[in-house]
């Protein structure tokens, strides 16, 4: 099975003193291991596909295409920008993720696969 997430909220300032109890948490754990905190992230699963579904539609594709998404299950994760979604969806068949990366203006889709 396949996740596909996007990102649904940003969170930029971390020195804010109203911030959640959860993010101040973040925060917490974050410096302690070695790492400043600039924008926490949040994405939510919108849908789901059946890898052989993801496979099909991957066959169907343009060689940038295979390039960029072709390497899920060596990775299991993989990030779409809008920048690769202008590309992408131009040379892919008519399915979930073509209406979704036509339509990404901001932020991010994460393609991940189960392990």
């Amino acid at each position: 099975m396949i996740e596909v997430c996007r990102l649904t909220k940003r969170h930029v300032d971390a020195t804010s003193k109203n911030m959640p109890r959860e993010l101040e948490q973040v925060k917490i754990f974050s410096l302690a291991i070695g790492h400043g905190v600039g924008t926490i992230d949040f994405v939510e699963s919108i849908g789901t596909i059946e890898e052989a579904e993801y496979d099909q539609m991957l066959k169907a594709c343009g060689e940038y295409v295979q390039f960029k998404l072709g390497n899920l299950s060596q990775y299991f994760e993989i990030e779409v920008f809008p920048e690769h979604a202008s590309k992408l969806y131009q040379e892919m068949p008519e399915c979930f993720l073509k209406g979704l990366f036509a339509s990404l203006r901001e932020g991010y889709v994460i393609l991940r696969k189960s392990i």
